[in-house]
């Protein structure tokens, strides 16, 4: 048989992995590793802006606090913390923080707190939360440091109330944390 021609097929039983299947298989395990992390980081991204801009708010209310006490001075002490429980509470209502569940505007003295100090008032003239109206979470500032004729008002509130917990499920919670600010003016003529 000289003219034949004998065709030798071979049969593998190993399948050759195409260089795109293995790729795919290195991105989808790249995914599996970089997108938690990345997942993450946003959220610590999103928790740090959101206490960055309640602390801001919390300050504003601290400056329009003692504004409050600087317009309304030392002639009526009752007349005097209620404008500045009121205004600190405006304000922080505005800025979209409620102190309280039952709805914005709510005075809850487990969740705010505001001290308002003049230099010759320590004790403090008025400790938001501390004896009947709940249990102080912050210590309040020696008065010391007040220049004569100024009033010092420290408003803290609670961190849960001004962000959302987002870092919990990682082992992060701000549960039991506050944002403090204080603000410090003289009085105005009085």
């Amino acid at each position: 048989m000289t003219g034949v021609r004998m065709l030798s097929v071979s049969v593998s039983t190993h399948r050759s992995v195409p260089a795109v299947e293995k790729r795919l298989g290195a991105v989808v395990l790249e995914l599996i590793v970089v997108l938690p992390t990345l997942f993450a980081c946003t959220l610590v991204a999103a928790q740090f802006g959101a206490s960055l801009s309640g602390a801001v708010a919390v300050h504003q209310a601290s400056v329009a606090g003692v504004q409050m006490a600087s317009v309304l001075g030392r002639s009526n002490q009752a007349v005097l913390l209620a404008g500045i429980r009121s205004t600190v509470n405006d304000a922080l209502v505005s800025a979209g923080i409620s102190t309280d569940s039952a709805g914005p505007g709510v005075w809850c003295a487990a969740n705010l707190q505001i001290i308002v100090q003049e230099r010759l008032s320590d004790p403090p003239v008025y400790a938001g939360s501390s004896g009947a109206d709940g249990v102080a979470f912050q210590v309040v500032p020696a008065a010391a440091g007040i220049p004569a004729d100024c009033v010092r008002v420290t408003v803290n509130v609670r961190l849960n109330q001004v962000a959302p917990d987002l870092l919990s499920s990682f082992g992060f919670s701000v549960t039991g944390r506050y944002v403090s600010a204080g603000a410090l003016r003289s009085y105005n003529g009085s």
